[in-house]
């Protein structure tokens, strides 16, 4: 095609008259042949276009080939153009003229083109037949299209298209033009499979020689993205609301909006070369809105839109598009340029029409907004459809609660007429304005109609309300009508709030191409994949979304991913990216920084606490929680930090998150806790609570209740001291089960079980697959925050001290009086035993002894609201201003150090009346408020260099050690809680763990119970072949089952058991790591026959006693710490028991049965008797029937042991018997006379009974 038509001529002087008129025939014929072959060009071309005159351009072209300047041409060209121009003419008032044409046309020439003209010119005069008839005997497409025109024009389009398919034809056996009109008249029909049928068949010389087929193709493509029922609306123009039309958004819909706008493109380019600028325009407008709509491309749409916006002639017109997609506009320019085109033009224009109905969205209220379309209703109403405009007016008017004027369009319109749907629909409006709920209404209307209006309006209303799970049953079947981009992530985001993860990803993983156009989706994917557990495949879809890495919900899944694969060291590049961006930060993304950073033990957390609370303003949640961060780094002492909590009380009102209460108040609490405290511990000693459930009530940690518990009795010698853990039931006794090939679910208590034991490695490396719960590492991860002191600076104290206790400058209190109980229960048991001890008489010993407590002290029934009366003792009793008033007069402080101490301790406590004067070589009893005041203020070091004594109290002396302690058993947590998350997240980096889907989707919000571990692993019990849980409350069962499955529950015991059997640990191992467990405090740990008899057997005797190994020594310990405790439920827990006894006492028969020594297997047997005393279990059976239960359960072990071994020596047998007697019968005759006579009377018994048998089978014999 000639892509310059126009100009080739109409930029020349050659035929222009202005210049010279000179004759036709005096230009080259080949320069007005071509004039004549471009001017049928655009004829044929431009005849399809509306704007296009094409009688008067026929006309025109006609006469300058009949006798102007185009007659010198050849007689074929110009006969085959005055047929076109006869051929157009004939379907025009200029009939007669056709008619001359083309018998002009005759007389010049023969070709089709007078044929099919002459076809036309019958059948304008109604002679269809004979129309049809001239073109029978030719059979080319240009004669096939004719007739087909012919057949249309008088049947209808309908009609002609059954015709042609009655008579054979086939798309293809059209030209162009029969193409292209087919193909309009198709859309026109809505027959949307048959249109796009026809462009299957289109080739390059189809648009080429008919351009507007690539508007007719550009239509055809954007209405396969457009839901059925809205194509009709999409055909005549961009709809007006462009930004939230429906577009399909899938792969092929992509496809297709993307070949529509090239072909929209072309045509813009063509129809402005045919100088039809309405189609340019038009089509320009259609390109536009697909650029705007399309992700990849709306930023380039939006600097097209932006250079109209920016253009006087298309400002206008586009105004409707920059509200809807988000340009910035000055409203008032707006107003100011319609009404200049309003006046230029005399009148309203489309442009002016469209801008102003689209300001309407920028009303402040809804009934400012409806007062504008009245206003403006007559002179819109041309260019706008007045139905619409009062249903806008309607919806408006029910909003602002106008109500009676809303009445009043709906009559209006009733008279004007509409259906009794749209009646119903614009009724509902009202109805809501005035109280009555429309969203059943809205459900019932769309059941009747299942129209897609009907749907889109159900839909909306349920997602304005957050009915979430309805948005998501009528959400998806709007997206099944639309295939929409905004439907979907409208269906995502119901998803999202109904914690529908697997849906989402069900749902995003069939529409992948989606996430290509939305960050939103694709964000919303990530997040999806990481709630089901599907962490790689979450990391995977997030680093694709690098260009929003700034976002709150990227950073926040970020960080959540971290977490929840143990790669907690990636999160210090978080931290130090948040802490480099602080200044763009908002004070709750800094606390979440800053919580972070104490986790990772980042330097920077105080600045990044600081930082938070600057920004904080007057949030006292936030300044809240920046004092309690900040005390967790220690930064407790700091005046500022102190501040922060003041501010946040003075700020929280009644309802905020610091509350004021008097010390009363808080008593008066205290039996509640109390209560509460003493039911748990209850609860967990029966195992009627999960340990997590109780650590929670306690306001503790399952680690605190685990595996700090086990490490801090390992150093405990008192087996009294030392805390019970109750992993494991007494119910059921261990049992093995294969490892081969399986998967197993490990709870977080196993995972610590086998973390303390240093065998987790080793214990996940024998499954074939591990199953965790999705919060097992983001818990682990808060767990070890928690196993740290969240006040170091008191451990830097507790080692200062403890340093001036090694060194000789401070001493231990020792007492060597006891106070009397009524000072006891006056000011508390400490102050009153360092008073006692100041105020004994010694004999010979004139030293001076001062008890430095800061005055006053209260009495302790009195919530400190009451002074104590301590009036008879202020001969002990200094304050601590008294003491720096001596070390300034022994010159071990400056003026300079005096006067800050002295203001320091002048806000802190008053002088006592008549305190002492404190002489030299005083012995200062510190009490712990004492201590707090000289370490801040650097003193206690000088109390030696002065010639004074200090003595610690007990209560500073206890606590220096406990948190010293505490301290090194931190670090072994931490150590075992990085072991456990190292393990775990090298295997699902691997593949060989996996974490289940997580049961709480709020990334904000607090851990609640059901995203616990422990929780979380029942709902993987359906997808493994076992659980292992060391939780007694849960393992005391065989089983989980959801009432289609039942998988069976283990404990670290069983597995140990079960490694054994697979050879993956040796059997020595699995005693040690026993033996482990029994040191640790785990309680119910077994004891075997085989385990104990070896233990006594490697043991040494000395002084005809054992001594105890390790093995021994905790088996020992851990019975008797059962025993000691109320842990035991009887009968449930009575397997354990019995097998124990059991075991005992089977021991104690075999040391017998090969002896070497008797001295040695005496001692032995001593031990094992000791062990296995059932009156020390007389507890654990209740009050009725504990002793009657001990006296059979004893008497059953006597005559269990008055059976001697068999197939012994007689010496051996007669060492048995001297032992029993010695060590048992005479003592039990002298203490249990009763028991001992009923012991032998049963012996008695059974020996008669054995005689009277023998008797009887020897009569028989």
């Amino acid at each position: 095609m000639n892509n310059n038509i126009h100009n080739q001529f109409n930029d020349s002087t050659l035929f222009n008259p202005i210049f010279y008129a000179p004759s036709p025939h005096s230009f080259p014929k080949s320069l007005v042949n071509e004039k004549i072959e471009d001017e049928i060009n655009i004829l044929r071309k431009s005849r399809f276009f509306k704007e296009f005159d094409r009688v008067r351009f026929s006309l025109k072209l006609a006469r300058s080939i009949e006798d102007r300047e185009l007659s010198g041409g050849d007689d074929v060209i110009r006969s085959r153009a005055l047929a076109w121009c006869a051929r157009l003419l004939s379907s025009s008032d200029e009939l007669s003229k056709a008619e001359q044409y083309l018998d002009l046309a005759k007389t010049l020439g023969d070709c089709p083109e007078i044929k099919i003209a002459e076809a036309f010119s019958i059948s304008q005069k109604g002679e269809k037949s004979t129309a049809l008839k001239v073109l029978e005997t030719f059979n080319s497409p240009a004669y096939r299209t004719a007739r087909f025109m012919i057949v249309m024009n008088h049947e209808g389009a309908e009609y002609a298209i059954k015709w042609m398919n009655d008579a054979g034809y086939k798309v293809e056996d059209l030209d162009s033009d029969g193409k292209s009109i087919l193909l309009t008249h198709q859309l026109e029909l809505h027959h949307w499979d048959d249109a796009s049928q026809i462009l299957t068949v289109l080739d390059e010389t189809d648009f080429d020689e008919t351009p507007i087929l690539h508007y007719s193709s550009a239509l055809v493509k954007l209405l396969s993205t457009v839901p059925t029922d809205f194509r009709a609306v999409v055909l005549m123009r961009v709809p007006f609301e462009a930004s939230s039309f429906p577009l399909a958004a899938d792969a092929n819909a992509m496809q297709a909006r993307t070949e529509a706008h090239d072909h929209f493109l072309d045509m813009v380019v063509i129809a402005k070369q045919l100088e039809c600028s309405n189609t340019a325009r038009l089509c320009d407008e259609y390109a536009l809105w697909l650029e705007l709509k399309d992700p990849e491309q709306a930023d380039y749409g939006r600097k097209r839109l932006e250079e109209k916006l920016n253009a006087p002639n298309s400002a206008l017109g586009v105004v409707h598009f920059a509200l809807q997609f988000g340009v910035k506009l000055d409203l008032a320019a707006v107003e100011r340029d319609i009404e200049q085109q309003v006046a230029i033009n005399g009148g309203m224009t489309i442009d002016a029409a469209l801008a102003r109905f689209a300001l309407l969205e920028t009303k402040n209220t809804p009934e400012e907004a409806a007062n504008y379309i009245a206003r403006y209703h007559d002179q819109l109403a041309p260019f706008i459809n007045s139905k619409l405009m009062l249903f806008r007016q309607i919806e408006l008017l029910s909003r602002a609660g106008l109500t009676e004027r809303a009445n009043s369009c709906i009559d209006q319109l009733i008279r004007h007429g509409i259906t009794d749907e749209e009646e119903s629909r614009l009724r509902r409006f009202i109805d809501e304005a005035e109280g009555t709920d429309p969203l059943e209404g809205l459900k019932a209307q769309y059941k009747t109609s299942k129209t897609l209006d009907n749907l889109i309006n159900l839909v909306n209303e349920l997602d304005v309300r957050q009915y979430w799970d309805d948005v998501c049953e009528y959400g998806f079947l709007l997206f099944d009508k639309t295939h929409s981009l905004t439907d979907a992530e409208c269906l995502v985001n119901a998803f999202n709030n109904s914690h529908r993860s697997a849906e989402l990803v069900e749902f995003l993983n069939a529409n992948h191409n989606l996430l290509q156009q939305s960050k939103n989706l694709h964000i919303s994917y990530a997040w999806g994949l990481y709630n089901e557990g599907a962490l790689l495949e979450s990391r995977t879809a997030l680093a694709e979304l690098s260009d929003i890495s700034e976002s709150p919900n990227y950073r926040a899944l970020q960080v959540n991913l971290g977490i929840a694969m143990g790669d907690w060291a990636s999160l210090n590049a978080y931290v130090t990216k948040e802490y480099q961006n602080r200044e763009n930060r908002s004070a709750h993304d800094l606390l979440r920084a800053a919580k972070l950073a104490l986790h990772l033990d980042f330097p920077n957390a105080k600045d990044l606490i600081l930082a938070a609370a600057i920004k904080a303003e007057d949030d006292a949640s936030i300044l809240a929680n920046a004092y309690f961060l900040s005390t967790s780094a220690g930064g407790e002492n700091d005046p500022i930090v102190s501040q922060w909590l003041e501010q946040a009380a003075e700020l929280s009102g009644h309802d905020g998150p610091i509350q004021r209460m008097r010390l009363k108040d808080i008593f008066e609490q205290k039996p509640e806790w109390d209560r509460r405290e003493s039911e748990t511990w209850k609860l967990l000693e029966r195992g009627d609570i999960p340990i997590f459930l109780a650590a929670q009530s306690l306001n503790r940690s399952l680690v605190e209740l685990t595996i700090i518990q086990a490490l801090g009795n390992h150093s405990k010698i008192d087996p009294r001291r030392r805390s019970a853990i109750p992993a494991y039931s007494g119910k059921r006794l261990p049992k093995q089960f294969d490892i081969t090939g399986i998967t197993v679910a490990l709870d977080a208590t196993a995972l610590l079980t086998l973390s303390f034991l240093k065998i987790l490695e080793t214990a996940l490396n024998a499954f074939q697959k591990v199953i965790i719960s999705h919060s097992t590492l983001g818990w682990l991860f808060e767990e070890r925050q928690k196993a740290v002191f969240h006040q170091p600076s008191r451990i830097q104290k507790a080692h200062y001290i403890r340093n001036l206790l090694a060194t000789d400058i401070l001493e231990r209190f020792n007492p060597s009086t006891v106070a009397s109980s009524d000072l006891s229960a006056l000011v508390g048991e400490e102050l009153a035993a360092l008073i006692a001890e100041a105020e004994k008489v010694r004999e010979d010993d004139n030293t001076q002894r001062i008890v430095v407590r800061s005055s006053p002290v209260h009495r302790l029934s009195h919530f400190m609201e009451e002074e104590a009366d301590l009036s008879s003792h202020t001969s002990v009793l200094s304050s601590c201003l008294a003491v720096v008033g001596k070390l300034r007069k022994k010159g071990r402080i400056t003026p300079e150090e005096e006067k800050k101490a002295q203001s320091y301790l002048q806000l802190q406590e008053k002088l006592w009346p008549e305190q002492p004067v404190i002489s030299d070589g005083a012995i200062l009893f510190l009490d712990d408020l004492a201590i707090t005041y000289l370490q801040h203020l650097g003193l206690l070091e000088k109390l030696k260099s002065a010639g004074l004594r200090g003595v610690v109290s007990p209560r500073t002396f206890s606590e220096v050690n406990d948190l010293i302690f505490y301290e090194g058993i931190s670090e072994e947590v931490k150590e075992a809680i990085k072991r456990t998350s190292d393990a775990l997240s090298s295997r699902i980096e691997s593949g060989h763990v996996r974490v289940g889907r997580s049961r709480n989707f709020s990334e904000a919000g607090e851990k609640s119970i059901p995203e616990h571990p422990t929780i979380g692993i029942m709902a993987l019990a359906p997808h493994c072949d076992a659980v292992i849980i060391d939780d007694r409350f849960i393992n005391q069962h065989e089983s989980i089952g959801d009432g289609s499955t039942e998988t069976p529950i283990f404990s670290t015991l069983d597995l140990l058991d079960s490694l054994e059997t697979a050879d993956v640990i040796s059997e020595e191992e699995k005693l040690e790591y026993r033996t482990q467990l029994r040191r640790g405090g785990y309680f119910f740990v077994p004891v075997s026959e085989g385990e104990l008899y070896r233990y006594l057997m490697n043991c040494d005797i000395v002084n005809r006693s054992v001594v105890e190994t390790a093995e021994l020594k905790a088996i020992r310990e851990s019975v008797l710490r059962v025993r000691m405790s109320d842990y035991l439920q009887l009968p449930q827990e009575a397997p354990w028991l019995d097998t124990i006894l059991k075991a005992f006492i089977s021991v104690l028969k075999n040391l017998w049965a090969d002896v070497s020594d008797v001295a040695a297997c005496r001692a032995r047997s001593n031990w094992v008797a000791d062990q296995v005393d059932v009156r020390g279990w007389a507890h654990c059976f209740g009050d009725e029937h504990g002793d009657y239960i001990v006296k059979t359960g004893r008497a059953a072990f006597l005559q269990t042991l008055l059976i001697p071994p068999s197939d012994v020596p007689h010496i051996i047998k007669d060492a048995y018997w001297s032992w029993l007697e010695n060590r048992i019968l005479i003592p039990l005759k002298e203490q249990y006379p009763d028991l001992y006579t009923w012991v032998v009377d049963c012996q008695k018994q059974l020996i008669a009974e054995m005689a009277e048998r023998d008797q009887i089978e020897g009569d028989a014999i």
